[in-house]
């Protein structure tokens, strides 16, 4: 079948709230037949949203064909491209990319774009005929939309009138065999252009500086500044502050921002889309859990997602809207990240519990629109006068703070008779009108604080005077008198608890000002937590929409109560009243629901315990573990010892990235352990520097460790990696990936669950260079012999008695390791490769953009072709096959007076708190994935393990097993994180199949190295592999000799007033895949076309890696992200899918990657080969998803598909 749709693109003034606050210049994707509608309705309209204006979402079913009729009403070429859909490339790419016919639209003019619907699922679709960034760009000015594709068969209707729709963010969607849902379009977006009804930037009322940069879903942004000044003007909310009521209806009616509406139980499916061009979000969705790979029961349950731009995925909550309990009320939906949130990225889904059939109103007399039932399903009862339905029996006031809660404050109100009518049975606190707890479950009560008071983060005296934690009370006399260390506050229960918490507000009225901050009456606070099962209208911790305000005045007790229906992960736990105030001081902390029948330990005592971030546990079923709790913790507001503030923002109240970084309310930054020889090679060994103060996770070898892994606060992204340890990255999934790296953002949860092969000292960090450099980093020490003070797990051998002392710090070097090739290799195959680490300028592009600085690891055999220029420097990609011993020879070159600064002081790019840390001429080689004694062999100085680093002509031997045809493993130098990375010391290993060849494709002869090879073997299909490494943080200069400043230098079309001050460090380098970087700055001047800048006829092909293949041929990509920014990237490939789980048949399909950051590696094997299923040679373009500051910084390449055999190029088939 074929669905035909005709789309225009057209300029469109797009207001974003009810306020005024809009785009001038804004541009969208419309319907023909919406397209007169929509102008007459925004002309009439000028400063209030008009609900038509919105991302274009069209709908078809899976297994159909798609006709769009592309008319371009713009000045300037745009076009439509779609990710996840199978198209001929050079008829509807949407683009103008290498030799492809130009499929772009010149203004005033048409294309025919034919699509394939393969899969159900999430088609973004978006312009690339404009590629430039920031206010001048398309997609920043609200050029995207999506495609969404139904189950074959499906229908879908209008939820208010029930009638069938062309388009629209909201559906439902039926079918005949399969039950109804409610379908919600879910689109973040950042970095629009934003004027007031002044026609200039909005001002912050409390700052007097220009707003933060918008962020928004689906073209609407309710931001806090906005209702604030309502507060001050004394229209609404009376004695409120502002942050505790920015989502509070009761005080300012309904935000402008999408609100979901279905029904207690509705099946719903929510496609989150980024649309944007810059930011990583977190997706968080209050009440409501879901599976990460919906197609995969075994796949991790979650309640926040991060995701990065032009990438996507489908949350379908577990049990229907309200979740297992059926709770109903406002659930808000917003990003995670607190600068974002409180810019206006936030929604609600409303769930009621009577019918709405048009006739009814909310308490402020807003009348509340039909929303049809689900055909399906048992329509809800009709609302009575008695039992009038949410909201209407909440004894709410309009223009005031919303009402506490029935039952839930400690001496406060009982029921009102609405209230009665609509509550449960026997409601109690905290289950008034849905009870979580079945009447069997097992009653846990914890008795919490939260309070103020000085936390030190490390020896040298980092503190946060005025720190904020939540305390169990009976610790409460031992952390304040400093009995006790302060440390996120973590209670455990176990599944089938129904966990009660008495929460105390011990803090002051008052947060006091200072360089970061401005004086906030931060009067109330809440416990809101995530994952368990709970009644949002009085338990959420939190004030939204028409529900109850769920916290509690200082002084005063609150009761919550909550069901852990079954083992949970880490569950977050924080503020929502002022986390944008507070939460960076320490408000959050973790509750851990372990398998039932689980004994909590004192790991040092064997006592049993009910908190603490390190315990061990015990249970008749499963094997004993030990159980550790990370927070990762930014905009961190600390002081030196002396009280001057450590990297205050530009003005206090300002959300521009202030502070530092923690772990636990710990830091160990490696400024402070250079030691007596300051070399950076020794940063990290306690026999230099003794031990961080960071956490040391303690085991024994051969003990199971699971590592909860959460983010605490404020806004950034986090790379959270184990050096020598690995895990699934769905624990219940044998077939999953595996894993020794996470991504993280703020209030996400994961659960590492791994055993400790042999003893030694692992290395744990947060490894982006800038988060590593401020002191997040520790180590996992596991014990050979008994230790006192760690017990050892019941269900494993006890540890020999300890027959030598534990190693000390001596302030001295510490001894060499052992040399592991000493050991004879049992069994199987050993692969030799002898490799140097020496300086070399880099260059990127034919525009002259190089690195004069570089540093590279290759075989001794090819350094004096790459020094003589008879060969190109690359990234060195080496490969074994299972069962191989891999044995390396790593010898160092480095010479001091090649490095660019001798102080290890980099004026561009920078780090936070930079200081002296010179060049170490040692360097080491450390690997991921593959196996590994740590103390002799993980290519880094850690801990009490031995020196594994080399000096100038010296060598030494590392040896690796290859034990899983892993792939993509990442590759790097350890000696020295800031002065080697980022010139280039890193590569990739990859784990083969066993039996593998690895053939130049050009000669088919064997190689050792190499980016692009032909994997043949003699069970398995012939592959084309192609190994792709993303860097950023890279230090070029031009063809001049002077530094290139970007992102800001590579910017096409820079705002005339822009201010390289307003770039954040984690930002600041250039982009690159492989050393290689096509910046389309260097294009558009030479050719100031923009739609012709990734185009081949013109320019010719760019200096990335051109891949070429043909069509049918089985292609893997290997893609490693070793350096070294904190910024998330997506890689997206142009038509063509690969599975999000790679040996999992039921796995999602996608076509991005996201969240590539320090220590990502992924393997993407293309479904259907080159071409995909349909089979269509040509160009397709490999790129980042980032349009801002990646795409135009060079981040994209080429993959050429041949539909005939070329001479150059030898088919797979010998």
């Amino acid at each position: 079948m074929t669905r035909r749709y005709d789309v225009a693109a057209i300029p469109i003034r797009i207001v974003l709230n009810s306020f005024g606050d809009h785009n001038p210049n804004g541009m969208m994707y419309v319907l023909k037949e919406n397209e007169h509608k929509v102008k007459d309705l925004v002309k009439k309209n000028p400063f209030s949203p008009v609900e038509l204006v919105q991302p274009l979402v069209i709908r078809a079913n899976e297994g159909e064909t798609i006709e769009i009729l592309f008319k371009n009403k713009l000045d300037f070429n745009t076009g439509m491209h779609f990710q996840q859909a199978e198209y001929d490339v050079c008829q509807s790419d949407g683009a103008n990319v290498g030799f492809n016919k130009d499929t772009t639209a010149a203004p005033g003019e048409s294309i025919l774009y034919r699509l394939h619907a393969v899969k159900e699922g999430t088609y973004i679709f978006s312009d690339l005929g404009n590629p430039a960034s920031g206010e001048n760009g398309s997609n920043s000015n609200g050029l995207f939309g999506a495609l969404l594709i139904q189950p074959r068969f499906s229908w879908w209707t209008d939820p208010e009138t029930g009638k069938t729709m062309n388009s629209g963010v909201y559906a439902d969607v039926h079918h005949p065999l399969l039950p109804s849902y409610r379908e919600y379009a879910w689109i973040f977006h950042d970095e629009m252009e934003v004027d007031d009804l002044t026609g200039n930037r909005p001002i912050n009322h409390l700052t007097n500086q220009e707003e933060e940069s918008f962020h928004g879903a689906n073209y609407r942004y309710e931001p806090i500044n906005r209702r604030q000044q309502l507060i001050e003007e004394g229209v609404v909310g009376p004695n409120t502050e502002g942050e505790e009521v920015h989502h509070d209806s009761w005080v300012f009616g309904d935000p402008s921002t999408p609100i979901l509406r279905g029904y207690v139980g509705d099946p719903a499916k929510f496609r989150v889309i980024h649309g944007g061009v810059k930011e990583t979000h977190v997706f968080h969705y209050h009440v409501h859990q879901w599976l990460s790979d919906p197609q995969d029961l075994n796949s991790e349950m979650l309640d926040s997602q991060a995701i990065s731009p032009q990438s996507h995925y489908t949350v379908e909550p577990l049990y229907g809207l309200g979740s297992l309990q059926g709770s109903f009320g406002d659930a808000i939906v917003h990003c995670h990240l607190y600068p974002h949130f409180a810019a206006g990225m936030w929604g609600m889904n409303r769930i009621f519990d009577t019918l709405q059939d048009g006739c009814q109103c909310y308490p402020n007399g807003v009348p509340i629109k039909a929303l049809q039932p689900l055909p399906d399903r048992k329509a809800p009862p009709k609302p009575t006068k008695l039992k009038p339905g949410f909201p209407n029996f909440i004894p709410g006031k309009v223009g005031y703070k919303a009402p506490r809660p029935p039952l839930g404050i400690k001496g406060g109100r009982g029921l009102t008779e609405l209230e009665r009518n609509a509550a449960v049975k026997n409601p109690r606190p905290g289950a008034v009108f849905v009870n979580p707890s079945p009447e069997d479950a097992i009653v846990k009560e914890f008795n919490v604080s939260v309070i103020e008071l000085p936390v030190t983060y490390n020896k040298q005296g980092w503190h946060d005077p005025k720190a904020r934690i939540y305390v169990l009370d009976e610790d409460l006399d031992d952390v304040c008198s400093g009995k006790k260390e302060p440390e996120p506050l973590v209670f455990h229960a176990s599944a089938h608890n129904s966990i009660r918490i008495n929460f105390t507000n011990r803090l002051p009225h008052i947060l006091d000002g200072d360089a970061f901050q401005l004086v906030t009456r931060a009067y109330e606070t809440g416990f809101h937590i995530h994952f368990v099962k709970f009644d949002v209208l009085v338990n959420d911790g939190a004030n939204v929409g028409w529900n109850y305000d769920s916290s509690v005045l200082p002084g005063e007790t609150i009761q919550y109560e909550y069901y852990a229906d079954i083992e949970l992960k880490a569950w977050f736990v924080h503020d929502h009243l002022f986390p944008a105030s507070h939460q960076q001081h320490g408000v959050f902390g973790s509750g851990v629901v372990h398998p039932r029948f689980t004994e909590i330990l004192d790991s040092a005592t064997g006592e049993e315990v009910a908190r603490g971030a390190q315990v061990t546990t015990r249970n008749p079923l499963i094997p004993d573990y030990r159980d550790f709790v990370l927070f990762a913790q930014d905009f961190a507001l600390l002081f030196d010892k002396d009280g001057k503030p450590l990297q205050p923002p530009g003005f206090p109240g300002s959300f521009d990235d202030p502070g530092l970084f923690g772990v636990n309310y710990k830091n160990e930054p490696l400024q402070f352990r250079l030691g007596p020889d300051c070399d950076p090679a020794y940063t990290f060994s306690s026999y230099v520097n003794g031990d961080p103060i960071t956490p040391i996770l303690k085991a024994y070898e051969g003990d199971t460790i699971r590592i909860r892994l959460l983010q605490g606060c404020q806004e950034e992204s986090h790379s959270f990696n184990v050096h020598g340890l690995r895990w699934l990255k769905q624990r219940k999934n044998l077939n999953s990936n595996v894993e020794e790296q996470q991504h993280i953002g703020i209030s996400e949860s994961f659960t590492m669950e791994t055993f400790i092969p042999r003893a030694g000292d692992y290395f744990w960090a947060f490894e982006t260079e800038e988060d590593l450099w401020n002191g997040l980093w520790g180590l996992i020490r596991a014990f050979d012999e008994r230790v006192p003070g760690l017990i050892p797990l019941s269900d494993r051998p006890a540890p020999l008695k300890r027959s030598r002392p534990l190693p000390e710090c001596t302030g001295k070097k510490p001894p060499k390791a052992d040399d592991p090739t000493k050991v004879p290799v049992k069994k199987g195959p050993i692969r030799y490769f002898d490799i140097v680490a020496f300086q070399v300028p880099l260059s990127y592009n034919s525009f002259e953009d190089h690195d004069p600085h570089g540093i590279i690891f290759t075989l001794r055999k090819d350094m004096d072709a790459i020094l003589k220029g008879k060969k190109n420097p690359e990234p060195l990609v080496i490969r074994g096959n299972v069962g191989d011993t891999i044995e390396i020879a790593l010898t160092s070159l480095l010479k001091l007076d090649l490095f660019p600064f001798k102080d290890g002081i980099y004026p561009y790019p920078e780090v936070k708190e930079q200081a002296f840390y010179p060049p170490s001429l040692r360097i080491s080689m450390h690997p991921q994935l593959i196996q590994y004694d740590v103390k002799t062999s993980a290519g880094e100085t850690v801990g009490f393990n031995g020196d594994q680093t080399v000096g100038p002509g010296e060598s030494r031997k590392y040896r690796w097993y290859v034990d899983a045809p892993m792939g993509a493993c990442g590759m790097w130098d350890m000696a020295d994180i800031r002065n080697h990375k980022s010139h280039g010391a890193f590569g990739a290993f990859i784990a083969e199949p066993r039996g593998t060849e690895h053939l130049d494709p050009y000669t088919l002869k064997p190689v050792k190295t190499g980016a692009n090879v032909v994997l043949r073997n003699p069970f398995l299909p012939s592959i084309r592999e192609f190994v792709i490494i993303m860097h950023d943080g890279v230090r070029l200069l031009d063809k001049k000799e002077q530094v290139i400043v970007d992102p800001l230098a590579g910017m096409i079309l820079p705002p005339p007033d822009i201010d390289e001050d307003e770039v954040d460090t984690y930002d600041q380098g250039s982009r690159g895949f492989n050393y290689r970087s096509e910046r389309l700055v260097n294009r558009y001047r030479k050719h100031s076309v923009l739609q012709d800048l990734f185009s081949s006829c013109v320019f010719g092909d760019p200096a990335t890696p051109l891949f070429e293949s043909y069509l049918g041929d089985p292609v893997t990509i290997r893609l490693v992200t070793p350096a070294e920014r904190r910024r998330t990237h997506t890689f997206h490939i142009h038509g063509h899918r690969f599975r999000f789980e790679v040996k999992n048949l039921n796995s999602r399909t996608e076509s991005f990657a996201g969240l590539n950051v320090a220590g990502a590696a992924r393997n993407l094997e293309l479904l259907g080969g080159a071409g995909a299923y349909m089979g269509f040679p040509g160009d397709y373009m490999y790129r980042a998803g980032n349009i801002l500051w990646d795409i135009e910084q060079g981040m994209w390449g080429i993959m050429r598909i041949h539909k005939g055999i070329q001479e150059h190029l030898p088919p797979l088939e010998k």
